[in-house]
């Protein structure tokens, strides 16, 4: 377990490693929003210990050696865990959890190394705790985000195959015939465990960086495609959506209505209450609207108090009976200023994208429908 080939190769990896979480840290501090990225850094950084602890084995005692490193393995899994759950927006667990549990754990290592030397109970029940904390931490990926994020797949393949041959291992030494108290199987054992755990260390590190670059990248998607007030489509995200289900409405020969919204007199809140009013007033009636429409139907902000929402499989008689409700809901819901409620109502134009029609066209229509709706006092809703 000391020979020069394996100490070679616990430097290398323990080279690996620090480059890793350099690398960890160094996205950490250009992108302190990423979730549980902290935690894992701080994995990482255990597993390093345990790298230098297994170094020093020599010149240190074997039973504290052996404490040290389960003690290690428990706490860089506990933080895996720990990322992994805040990555997929999970409640983090007590930090007394890991308190209590880490302390169960130090004594019952240090009871059967030191008062009862039992190293194949001792093995097998650490071996048990780092697997469930290590199965744990590949089921809290397996949300429904994984299908469009792929990228979880790397990170639940090598905490999951790790938890679950540590568990393997475990129930070998428990169940097994042979007799494993012989200091040199110990020994090869603990080397094996060593090592594979030093692996998917570094396989687990290459999947955070991957997880980390796709949190990057839907940041990146949602800013360019959303509007950054409301957090509804822009005016460019909602036409190329909108483009795409008017192509499908071609092919499916089903009917797409389409709404134009104008808030009216927002210019008089603006000047009244304040821009901060204002951006509350559209917020308000962007919360309204999405909370009042199916999960099919989008909607976009494309100008000030400017809105489109188009109703896939809705024809116009029913297009108009949703914009009527929605203009009744926001005329009877104010919005909450610091000084006094601001009542809101809205103009509304419907019209329905005709067969062979093209898009330009609707809008037109749909827009002068809603103008007719302001020139007639506003407050209403208008059929093209």
């Amino acid at each position: 377990m000391n020979s020069p080939t394996f100490q070679i190769l616990m430097l290398l990896t323990v080279i690996l490693v620090v480059i890793m979480i350099v690398v960890l840290f160094a996205v950490r501090y250009a992108n302190q929003q990423i979730p549980g990225l902290r935690a894992w850094a701080c994995s990482y950084l255990v597993g390093l210990l345990v790298c230098f602890n297994f170094l020093a084995r020599p010149h240190v005692p074997e039973g504290l050696s052996v404490v040290i490193t389960q003690a290690l393995i428990f706490t860089s899994a506990w933080l895996n865990l720990a990322a992994a759950r805040a990555y997929t927006g999970r409640r983090p667990w007590p930090r007394a959890y890991f308190g209590w549990t880490l302390l169960a754990s130090l004594c019952l290592s240090s009871y059967l190394t030191w008062q009862q030397p039992e190293p194949k109970l001792r093995l097998a029940l650490g071996l048990m705790a780092a697997s469930t904390l290590m199965l744990l931490s590949a089921l809290a990926m397996l949300t429904k985000e994984i299908k469009r994020q792929p990228e979880r797949y790397l990170f639940t393949l090598a905490c999951g195959g790790h938890g679950l041959l540590m568990l393997a291992t475990a129930l070998t030494q428990l169940l097994g015939q042979a007799d494993l108290t012989d200091p040199e199987r110990m020994g090869a054992v603990a080397q094996f465990v060593l090592v594979e755990s030093i692996v998917v260390l570094v396989m687990r590190a290459f999947g955070v960086l991957m997880l980390a670059n796709a949190h990057i990248t839907a940041e990146l998607r949602h800013f360019a495609e959303r509007d950054p007030l409301t957090s509804i489509y822009n005016r460019r995200s909602f036409m190329t959506l909108l483009d795409k289900s008017v192509n499908l409405m071609q092919r499916m020969n089903s009917p797409l209505s389409l709404l134009a919204l104008d808030l009216d007199h927002f210019k008089r809140i603006n000047d009244t209450w304040g821009h901060g009013s204002g951006d509350q007033a559209l917020r308000h009636f962007v919360q309204l609207a999405t909370d009042h429409l199916r999960n099919e139907d989008v909607i976009g902000r494309v100008g000030g108090e400017e809105f489109l929402i188009f109703l896939p499989n809705t024809g116009l008689e029913a297009a108009a009976g949703v914009a009527e409700r929605l203009r009744a809901l926001i005329a009877s819901q104010p919005v909450a200023g610091a000084q006094s409620s601001i009542t809101l109502t809205v103009s509304i134009g419907v019209t329905l994208i005709a067969r062979g029609e093209t898009q330009e066209a609707a809008l037109q229509r749909v827009d002068e429908a809603m103008y007719r709706a302001k020139a007639k006092g506003r407050n209403r809703v208008e059929m093209a």
